[in-house]
């Protein structure tokens, strides 16, 4: 149990021992206090939560399910059925009829009246007004705003675009590069300091000590456990099933054929 395997080293072999010793006391009661309380506790009251269960949806169903079902089946969809009858028959073709037979024909009536009115009273005026005074003002508008924009804009290329491109160009932009030069270089200084002072360590305490411990350390617990499955199935599993067995079931069966003589006799 104490041999190396092959690629590990001695604090491994020192580790493995006290660990497996650790997990036999702790480990190995811990699983029979589980195994106990399963048995004892957490099976039973398992079983007792799934009978309330059972119970309690078959009540509801039969104090609540099924009474609106009922209610629902032979009360609410037969009076649904009716009042739909009724709103059809007396609401809804009676306004359809209103609809497609008075409203519409009036409403395509006054909407052409509305038409020749508008196209009397505003549409040759405003046709008028827009062909002869409007048009020509907008024309001179429109030569008036194309050369205030072409003043605009040459302005604003001579004082703006041009000393903003020469700003970028000749200062900001090889102030970027120098500034991005020094910020790599710094990168690179951190980044080996990092590798050298905390990388490197961290991965070295984590692949010579602490992963070979915390290895054998889950071993010896899984280990421990299985042990402790095995111990709690020889010594109370087995002989449990062998009294159920052996004994309970054969004392079980004569009890119940002693009683079935006792009633055929009473009976009889």
């Amino acid at each position: 149990m104490t041999e190396d395997r092959p690629g590990e080293g001695c604090l491994v072999a020192f580790v493995r021992v006290p660990a497996r010793i650790f997990a036999l006391l702790v480990v190995v009661p811990l699983r029979f206090v589980w195994e106990l309380l399963l048995a004892v506790v957490l099976r039973p009251l398992g079983r007792v939560l799934e009978w309330l269960v059972v119970q309690i949806g078959r009540l509801l169903y039969w104090t609540v399910v099924w009474p609106l079902v009922q209610l629902y089946r032979y009360v609410l969809t037969p009076c649904g059925h009716a009042l739909a009858w009724l709103g059809r028959y007396l609401v809804v073709v009676p306004l359809a009829w209103l609809g497609w037979e008075v409203l519409a024909p009036a409403g395509r009536a006054v909407w052409a009246a509305l038409c020749w009115c508008g196209r009397v009273l505003f549409a040759l005026p405003l046709r008028w007004l827009g062909r002869n005074a409007l048009m020509p003002l907008g024309r001179g508008l429109l030569v008036l705003l194309e050369a205030v924009g072409t003043g605009l804009a040459w302005l604003g290329r001579c004082l703006v675009v041009v000393p903003l491109a020469a700003l970028w160009r000749y200062v900001l932009a090889p102030c970027g590069r120098g500034v991005l030069w020094l910020l790599s270089a710094l990168a690179r200084g951190f980044a080996w300091t990092a590798r050298v002072l905390v990388a490197v360590p961290l991965v070295w305490l984590w692949r010579v000590l602490l992963y070979p411990v915390l290895r054998e350390v889950g071993r010896a617990i899984a280990w421990a456990w299985r042990i402790g499955g095995r111990i709690w199935r020889f010594l109370v599993v087995r002989p449990c099933r062998w009294v159920r067995r052996e004994v309970w079931w054969p004392a079980k069966a004569e009890i119940a054929r002693v009683l079935r003589e006792v009633r055929r006799a009473l009976v009889g």
